[in-house]
């Protein structure tokens, strides 16, 4: 399919969701978003149920996307990476859950454990941000900045922020809130994983990332490095001596 994304949403907006418009557009997700899943994906949530879940979350995001529009625009590209992110988060809190119940032969009943959607973890972020003094429009702004995209990558994000008007600083803090790396899990998945949000903004690392974010640190420059640590470490040994 050759149709653009944003033509398909907004002929279905338009239209009131009616049944023409809306099916050309579920045919768009089909093809486009779920026949390209990656296969790690399939693997680790079976064939069936990771289509369902990405024609669910893609046509959730549609909706949405007919509403607010991304500042760089919509692209097939940006849906498709929008479903990977949430179907990683999936992943991440199923793999919390098997740490949980190692014992047990089927995982609990999903009514017993309420999955989040991506949309509330995203505004425990941006209501974290704004109690520490940043506006939450412009919170909900740089987050979108930073998933209009076809990378998800730190350096990716960083880039598509600054190119919006984030300072370094908030940049490189905000890839850290929603990315993360090999040296810390993001605040984000720790949220999808279960972690309440209290626990989550108390850890010093995420802290610190938020402090960062809001534009309250200007000195942050991601997680600190062991041989920083061990500087410091060493200067203030050298000051009790």
């Amino acid at each position: 399919m050759n149709v653009e994304l944003e033509e398909l949403i907004s002929d279905a907006a338009r239209s009131g969701w009616a049944e023409g418009p809306s099916k050309r557009l579920a045919e768009g997700i089909e093809e486009r978003i779920v026949a390209v899943l990656p296969s790690r994906i399939r693997v680790a949530l079976g064939g069936d149920e990771a289509a369902q879940l990405a024609r669910l979350i893609a046509w959730e995001r549609c909706h949405e996307l007919a509403v607010v529009t991304p500042p760089g625009g919509l692209s097939w590209g940006y849906l498709a990476n929008f479903v990977r992110w949430r179907l990683t988060d999936v992943l991440r809190a199923e793999a919390h859950r098997r740490r949980q119940y190692p014992l047990t032969a089927a995982l609990p009943e999903p009514e017993s454990l309420p999955s989040p959607t991506l949309g509330h973890l995203l505004d425990q972020i941006v209501e974290e941000l704004a109690r520490n003094g940043m506006r939450a429009a412009s919170a909900r702004l740089l987050i979108a900045a930073a998933a209009d995209g076809t990378s998800y990558q730190r350096a990716a994000i960083v880039v598509r922020l600054r190119r919006v008007g984030a300072s370094k600083e908030q940049a490189e803090a905000f890839s850290w809130l929603l990315r993360g790396g090999a040296a810390g899990r993001s605040a984000l998945a720790r949220l999808a994983s279960g972690q309440p949000p209290r626990q989550v903004f108390a850890e010093p690392d995420v802290r610190r990332w938020i402090w960062a974010a809001a534009g309250r640190d200007l000195r942050f420059f991601g997680r600190r490095r062991a041989v920083e640590y061990r500087r410091s470490a060493g200067t203030e040994l050298l000051r009790a001596a």
